[in-house]
């Protein structure tokens, strides 16, 4: 989600952190710490006894740290400097974002935690005088833990920018390989979105786990983080906050993540029990609570960074006194964190003066194309200033720009190709090599088509199937001729995906934009076999021979049923009149297909996700049709014909024309190659009969036979035996 802020001038930034949630609680969720910690708790309950134990003593410990405080022990209290770590994942887009942006947010953070950010003496009394400086620092670390250079922010091409915490055992493989050691480092892990928790709404900002959730030294002990929300001010001060929780604060008004439904405390002596706030600045001296506290009777921090209020700007002496007591813990490591020896091993106060590490992506994050095919690429190289690039390809790949920072790769010839690019400044250099699969993008399909399976399955179309039954010929139905495409959805388990994948289509021929006379029509038939069951079918179309796939139209259960077979448990067999006509080029997404060179369309069908088991579709009398004639009728006013067929030999090919034409035949295998060429020649009217393979060239095997009239184009299948 893009936040519109208007940045005026400092005084709109001092409305604070969480001036952007006054929206609705399902518009944004401002942090998901204690959501998130009840989902890890629900998948392991010991973790939850264990976190409970270790708060009890990090209570003692934060009430021996104020005794001793009291006492005069921490007249100069040390300052303990945390090394942070940034891991951006990013696939290229605006998630990626600079270390400029970075840094300033970091700089805004420690302004919270030392008592200089702009707004401090705006703080409503008494919280003014009990908001005093941490004496806590967050410096970047210079050294990785590998002993290399590094400038505190690491950068990762990685699909998990797309953080969900749903799946089961999402905590385990979300963070592995990318957190570093979190008694040494605080791991921030910035994110493009953090997706809700089943069942709700909303963009979530940041969350994190409190001390003692996960055994020390755990991958999951970090800061995931939104990228959208780092832009100044306002934005860091959520980082503030997501760092309070992994310094042991609760928020003002206890541990959940819904402020505004019961009275509740925190802990801290200084904060008042509070029903917190979602939005607004309500004066700090109007509360509804009953206190614990006699000094904060009348009094509510509306402020607190803990808070989900539209103006935060302070922290209490109490919840600094946790904070640092949390520090000094040794649960969690955090001891270890600020220690003389940890402070040299992670270079928090050197210069980094690092080699770029190279780093580059496709702007479509695919690296898969058709022959013929471009890759826009992008240089996101990281860890320095990178004062130039050089890019270079295998031996089939042109590069438009070997020095741009955004060049284009070109690739012409089908297998697996290399993309690889040298990042330098002075420091030094590095390489990044990718591989790029190309994939023959050469059409099968140039003209008008048609298919009615009564030859069986076409060998040029393929199936993907993902486990049991799936896509097969039948002549228990038809819509046109003997056979159809059956799946037998009462064999089809839960969820189930079974795709059938037409050939190549020569998007040149088929500009589905400019020429819209073009369409694409089939025909199906189905039972749903109970009102709750939600079969799909899906037409998608791929523009990068595979690659990737788009869906262009999404029939429902419902829909299909309607019209056809309806409602019934009993195996489903069409009648005639059961059959519908679909016209998949009606669907809005058809013309977006008009820039691509070589098309590939397919048929999904995707099992309801409850219960499975369903009935039967059928697909059947497959068309692309030109300026409202398709190929059956085509055929029929040509008398088109192959024979013999099977054949051992010399083959002819007959055609009646009714005006003088340009017509040819051609052959072509199974992968569309050409094997007969055509020679265009003028034929009178009449019925006329081209002989082809009169030389026996071709062995046996599957052919298509492409005849051309006029441009129109009519195909069918050649066995040759």
């Amino acid at each position: 989600m893009k936040k519109q802020l208007q940045k005026i001038s400092i005084l709109a930034a001092m409305l604070g952190a969480f001036g952007s949630f006054a929206q609705t609680n399902n518009g944004i969720q401002p942090c998901a710490t204690f959501e998130s910690m009840e989902m890890h708790f629900k998948n392991n309950p010991s973790a939850k006894g264990n976190y409970e134990n270790v708060q009890r003593i990090l209570a003692e410990q934060t009430k021996q740290y104020e005794q001793d405080k009291l006492a005069g022990k921490m007249l100069a209290p040390p300052v303990y400097t945390i090394p942070v770590v940034f891991h951006v994942l990013h696939q290229g887009g605006a998630e990626n974002i600079s270390d400029a942006v970075i840094q300033q947010a970091l700089n805004w953070v420690n302004k919270d935690y030392d008592r200089t950010n702009p707004d401090a003496n705006t703080t409503a009394a008494p919280f003014n005088a009990s908001f005093i400086n941490s004496e806590i620092v967050f410096k970047l670390a210079t050294i990785d833990p590998n002993g290399n250079c590094t400038n505190g922010i690491v950068r990762r091409v990685d699909s998990r920018t797309m953080w969900d915490r749903n799946p089961p055992g999402a905590f385990s493989y979300l963070y592995n390989g990318i957190t570093w050691n979190p008694t040494k480092y605080l791991n921030i892990i910035i994110v493009k979105d953090i997706v809700a928790a089943s069942g709700q709404v909303g963009t979530v900002v940041g969350y994190t786990f409190k001390p003692g959730s996960w055994p020390t030294g755990a991958v999951q002990d970090a800061i995931v983080y939104n990228a959208s929300f780092m832009g100044d001010m306002i934005d860091a001060r959520n980082i503030s906050h997501e760092i309070g929780h992994w310094l042991n604060l609760s928020h003002t008004w206890g541990n959940t993540n819904n402020p505004g439904v019961s009275c509740g405390d925190d802990g801290i002596s200084d904060t008042p029990v509070t029903l917190g706030e979602f939005g607004g600045c309500a004066s700090s001296s109007v509360q509804t609570c009953t206190q614990t506290n006699p000094a904060m009777v009348g009094f509510n921090n509306v402020q607190n960074i803990m808070n989900y209020s539209s103006c935060p700007r302070n922290f209490t002496t109490g919840q600094t006194n946790a904070m640092r007591a949390a520090c000094v813990s040794g649960v969690s490591g955090r001891n270890n964190l600020w220690s003389t020896g940890n402070l040299a091993s992670t270079g928090v106060n050197n210069t980094p003066n690092c080699a770029p590490i190279a780093e580059f992506v496709a702007t479509t994050n695919v690296y898969t194309v058709c022959t013929g095919g471009t890759l826009v690429l992008k240089d996101v190289s990281y860890n320095g200033t990178v004062t130039s690039v050089s890019w270079a390809g295998s031996s089939n790949v042109a590069i438009s720009n070997s020095t741009a920072s955004s060049p284009t790769a070109t690739f012409n010839t089908v297998g697996v190709e290399t993309i690889t690019l040298t990042a330098t400044n002075g420091v030094g250099s590095s390489v990044k090599t990718r591989t790029v699969l190309v994939r023959d993008g050469s059409p099968q399909i140039t003209g008008v088509y048609g298919e009615s399976f009564e030859s069986g399955y076409p060998s040029n179309w393929s199936i993907v199937n993902n486990q049991g039954v799936t896509w097969a010929t039948t002549n228990l139905a038809s819509y046109d001729g003997g056979t159809s495409m059956f799946l037998d959805g009462s064999n089809s388990g839960v969820g189930q995906v079974d795709a059938m994948q037409m050939p190549v289509i020569d998007g040149d021929v088929y500009n589905f934009l400019a020429t819209p006379q073009y369409s694409l029509t089939f025909a199906y038939a189905y039972a749903r076999k109970s009102a709750t069951h939600n079969d799909i079918l899906r037409i998608e179309g791929s523009r990068d021979c595979g690659a990737t796939w788009t869906t262009i139209q999404s029939l429902s259960a419902s829909s299909m049923a309607s019209g056809s077979g309806g409602v019934t448990s009993s195996a489903f067999v069409p009648t005639s009149s059961q059959w519908k006509i679909h016209d998949i080029s009606q669907a809005p997404s058809w013309v977006t297909f008009s820039a691509a060179k070589s098309i590939t369309l397919r048929f999904t069908f995707i099992e309801d996700a409850t219960s499975g088991f369903g009935n039967n579709i059928y697909i059947d009398a497959l068309n692309f049709t030109a300026q409202g004639v398709g190929f059956n009728e085509l055929a029929k006013k040509l008398k088109y014909a192959v024979y013999p067929n099977p054949s051992n030999g010399a083959t002819n090919v007959r055609f009646s024309i009714s005006d003088a034409s340009f017509v040819g035949a051609e052959v072509v295998d199974v992968l569309g190659k050409v094997v007969i060429p055509s020679t265009i020649k003028s034929f009178s009217p009449g019925e006329h009969v081209i002989a082809i393979n009169q030389n026996n060239t071709l062995s046996k095997g599957i052919y298509f036979v492409n005849l051309s009239v006029n441009g129109a184009k009519v195909s069918t299948k050649l066995v040759v035996e």
